[in-house]
């Protein structure tokens, strides 16, 4: 094994918190979708609106 073994996946930062790239990954994507969710959302009042 190298002397570097699993360095690399934990390179990321949430809140402070080092985490692996795939839990940052996920949390990331999870955080996209519920930003998208919102958006639709409010463009749903504004054609309930129309």
């Amino acid at each position: 094994m190298s002397a570097h073994h699993n360095r690399a996946g934990w390179r990321f930062e949430i809140n402070g918190e080092r985490v692996s790239e795939g839990t940052y990954k996920r949390r990331y994507i999870a955080a996209l979708e519920r930003e998208l969710d919102a958006a639709h959302a409010k463009l749903a009042k504004i054609f309930d609106l129309i």
